[in-house]
């Protein structure tokens, strides 16, 4: 008696239509002070939303549902990265508590990996006499604050930032587990090239490490630059030059959008119903 085979696979047919709806994961990038914690802060008073906030300060004079990983202003780095797994590990305990997660921001998270990317490659085969007492196998690790401890990125050849990275990437996995849709907040770096021994601004791009920019953009739905004319701010879809800090996998999202308008009394206007559904 022949037995069935399982899992067996049926080839498509039809034509699948494409996904209508929201981006699962918007990059929002901009220069500093344009106001993006302005607008993501407010976007927590109409929607479902938490701002993690990982930069010092960032949120300290913002109205917005939050959790900040510096409680003050003498939190250390090494603090700050703890806070962050205590957070990490409570939003995680409790998926879905939140629809909309905001990280900002994203070089800070970058920053931040060069301790966990450590941290993780001292757990490692590899890593086994990394940061440890007299350089011994499996020995006593050395703590954080020691003044022999050695960052993964000092690993020769730059072979240490795989680590970082793979711990950059590991959170970005970790925040889709806690949240269904995901609103990340970056900085801008300006592209440079030489010529003739000048530099000149080519583009932009996103404030991160080396080929991390490119990983993390091609693991999102949506970039957009955050621009201003005036009070109005944009969020600006369109592709220029060879610039990682736009573009869009959802088709209705091209071009400029108005997202937020400030009015004579100072007070902010937000659009997000043109990005996201109206919650309130």
């Amino acid at each position: 008696m022949e037995k069935k085979e399982k899992n067996v696979v049926t080839l498509p047919d039809e034509i699948c239509t494409s996904i209508e709806g929201w981006p699962r994961d918007l990059v929002i990038i901009g220069i500093p002070k344009i106001g993006k914690g302005t607008i993501l802060g407010n976007f927590t008073h109409s929607h479902n939303a938490l701002v993690l906030d990982l930069e010092r300060g960032g949120y300290d004079y913002i109205s917005a549902r939050k959790l900040s990983i510096y409680s003050q202003d003498t939190t250390s780095p090494l603090e700050a990265y703890n806070n962050y797994i205590n957070y990490r590990k409570a939003l995680l305990a409790e998926k879905g508590k939140y629809e909309y997660l905001i990280i900002d921001g994203l070089s800070d998270l970058d920053s931040m990996s060069e301790i966990g990317g450590t941290f993780a490659y001292m757990d490692t085969i590899q890593g086994k006499s990394f940061n440890r007492v007299d350089g011994k196998k499996d020995g006593v690790k050395l703590e954080y604050d020691d003044v022999n401890w050695k960052s993964v990125i000092d690993l020769p050849d730059g072979h240490g930032y795989l680590h970082t990275r793979k711990w950059f990437m590991q959170q970005i996995e970790f925040f889709r587990q806690i949240s269904p849709y995901r609103i990340y907040a970056a900085h801008i770096a300006d592209k440079y090239i030489k010529d003739n021994g000048k530099e000149e601004v080519v583009g932009s791009e996103i404030s991160l490490t080396g080929k991390l920019k490119n990983i993390f953009a091609s693991h999102v739905t949506a970039l957009a630059k955050l621009t201003a004319d005036g009070n109005d701010r944009y969020l600006n879809f369109d592709v220029v030059n060879d610039s990682v800090i736009a573009g869009s996998r959802v088709p209705k999202f091209k071009g400029s959008l108005l997202i937020s308008t400030k009015n004579e009394d100072n007070t902010i206007i937000t659009y997000w119903d043109r990005i996201y559904k109206q919650e309130k």
